[in-house]
């Protein structure tokens, strides 16, 4: 036991002053009567307070000492200590991924946990330092080292139910960086409420298992095939459970059922069901189980029909490490090479000519030349020119390569057209151009990027990027399925003057257009979201599908084997009992006490 307010005993020293009034002589008036007769008790009181005489037996001398001794103890602030110990420092660690939404006697296995913790965060002492961590796609603090109960679990009532996969050991090495400024193994405890085994070797902890057995099936993944329209769609299905489950799958294109299959899932076995000849316009289709289980939020599994073809790129060249590189690395292209001297073929989104002249354009397909050789058909290519320092142009084209610092050492001197906005500098030649010329995107790159350190510097694959998204239109590389809780590169084209997403939910998300250019993350939500692009007044809309990670968070866990069972207490984590609303109940009742006995004259 421990007294947070021990000040307060120094009202005991009140006691002797009491004992003292009932050992001193009162002082009565004389007064006459005709008789004594009825004075019999008065007189029995004054041979009672005789001055200095031995204190006699006194009830009520005893019920106001008592309520003076508990009166001073409640205001001290007694606790009393209970099973685990002292400890001035509580860590607790909330298992925040997808499998806690699982059903837990009549409840979730979170809001189990979240109960559990703020049990023992109302039996811990009124000094103890609370910590408070979740753990999903990474552990987070909550609120760190707070002696306030209050806002402890306020935090604690805060924590949201998540969907993103992760791992509880990942905490340990955070539990153990905080614990480090605490002296002495004694002087905190740290309690995990989890349904994964935890490692907790060398940590004063203990492991709170809300892992159980359920009953539950799980849609793990759709994909589909196109044949001019008419799909084959595939999904699936997978058995967590320890017995044979018969589930009915729908099959949706937005709100619209497309179809429905029974299936029979045996215990613990993996099934692919298939929905031929479904034909729909919808944008993106789903697949649900019908039937409610122990964690319903695997049970709906999307995927995005609106696949962005990628863009063929023809490279006519001798060999170009620089540029093949920085290509290659452009996710939604398909790259192919060629050397000048080769026929060129139709069919591709790009032509990029590296110091290749070709005798004939291709009818389609955009255009990038590098180093132009005079005679090109596009633009008039000079003589070569001494170089220098290199200057970049406000364009949309290099954004984000503004500070972009490199020498060219020489270049072709260009004659700017009226169709081609400059994008590069070197002294008072153009050199590099973009625009529009006979319905077709061109660009212009008047110098070997070998006779220049723009390769070296880290703005160059950004402005490669830009470049080709503006003649080919790429978006955000064609990928379109996620799980909850990844962080999605998002990559708007270099034109775009607004982008932003729009959640499940309705929820917008703007994105900030500045380099670098953040993940986007707000992925909590399972379902299809919509990225929309402003250009001018024209809005490009694309889509991607965010799923359950059912693959690692619908697993039927065990209990770990160092974690306590079924969970009925708080467990044996540092706690007590404060005594004073004990104590202050117990004046009360001296207090009536005495009062019956001052009444009844006893």
């Amino acid at each position: 036991m421990t007294l947070y307010s021990p000040w307060a005993l120094w009202f005991l020293s009140f006691m002797p002053l009491v004992v003292l009034m009932y050992i001193l002589k009162q002082k009565f008036e004389d007064k006459q009567v005709s008789s004594i007769y009825l004075w019999q008790q008065a007189l029995k009181d004054i041979e009672v307070n005789t001055p200095w005489q031995k204190l006699k037996k006194n009830l009520l001398l005893f019920l106001q000492l008592l309520s003076i001794l508990f009166l001073v103890f409640a205001l001290s602030d007694p606790y009393l200590y209970t099973a685990g110990g002292m400890h001035s420092n509580l860590v607790i660690v909330i298992d925040n991924t997808g499998s806690m939404n699982a059903r837990y006697e009549g409840d979730t296995r979170l809001n189990r946990a979240k109960g559990l913790a703020e049990e023992m965060i109302e039996r811990s002492g009124t000094r103890t330092n609370i910590t408070l961590l979740t753990v999903g796609r990474s552990p987070k603090v909550e609120i760190g080292k707070t002696t306030d109960k209050g806002e402890a679990i306020r935090k604690l009532t805060d924590i949201k139910p998540g969907n993103s996969s992760g791992n509880i050991n990942d905490s340990v090495s955070l539990v153990r960086a905080i614990i480090k400024q605490y002296e002495g193994n004694n002087s905190y405890k740290a309690v995990f409420y989890t349904d994964s085994p935890v490692d907790t070797e060398g940590l004063n902890a203990e492991v709170v298992s809300l892992a159980s057995d359920l009953l539950n099936a799980s849609l793990d993944y759709i994909s589909y095939s196109d044949d001019n329209g008419k799909l084959t769609v595939l999904v699936r299905a997978a058995n967590r459970s320890n017995t044979l489950l018969k589930r009915e799958i729908s099959l949706y294109g937005n709100d619209k059922v497309l179809d429905i299959k029974d299936v029979e899932i045996p215990a613990g076995e993996t099934i692919t069901v298939y929905f031929e000849e479904i034909y729909t316009d919808a944008p993106y289709i789903w697949a649900e189980l019908t039937e409610k289980d122990d964690l319903v939020q695997d049970n709906q599994v999307y995927g995005v029909l609106e696949h962005t073809k990628p863009r063929k790129v023809l490279l006519v060249s001798e060999g170009n490490v620089f540029l093949e590189k920085a290509l290659s690395n452009i996710e939604g292209l398909e790259l192919y090479k060629t050397n000048p001297d080769e026929d060129l073929y139709e069919g591709y989104d790009l032509y990029i000519f590296d110091s290749a002249a070709s005798s004939q354009l291709p009818e389609s397909g955009n255009i990038l030349l590098i180093n132009p050789s005079p005679g090109n058909g596009i633009i008039e290519a000079g003589a070569e020119l001494e170089g220098g320092i290199a200057d970049i142009a406000a364009h949309s084209i290099t954004k984000y390569v503004e500070n972009a610092s490199f020498t060219v050492s020489k270049l072709k001197k260009l004659e700017v057209p009226f169709w081609a906005d400059v994008l590069i500098n070197v002294g008072s030649n153009a050199a590099a151009v973009s625009g529009e010329y006979r319905g077709r995107k061109t660009a212009v790159i008047g110098f070997d990027l070998h006779n220049s350190d723009f390769p070296l510097t880290t703005e160059y694959p950004i402005f490669l990027y830009n470049l080709v998204s503006y003649l080919v239109g790429i978006d955000t590389g064609g990928r379109t399925s996620y799980v909850c809780g990844d962080a999605i590169d998002l990559n708007p084209n270099p034109e775009v003057s607004e982008a932003f997403v729009i959640a499940p939910d309705g929820m917008e998300y703007k994105l900030e257009l500045a380099y670098p250019m953040l993940p986007f993350d707000k992925t909590g939500q399972f379902g299809v979201y919509e990225l929309i692009q402003r250009i001018d007044e024209t809005e490009i809309i694309s889509r991607f599908a965010v799923n359950f990670p059912a693959e690692s968070e619908s697993m039927n866990s065990k209990p770990n084997a160092a974690a306590a069972e079924v969970p009925s207490e708080a467990g044996n984590s540092p706690g007590g009992t404060r005594l004073r609303e004990w104590l202050l109940g117990l004046v009360l009742l001296a207090a009536a006490i005495e009062w019956v006995v001052y009444i009844r004259g006893y």
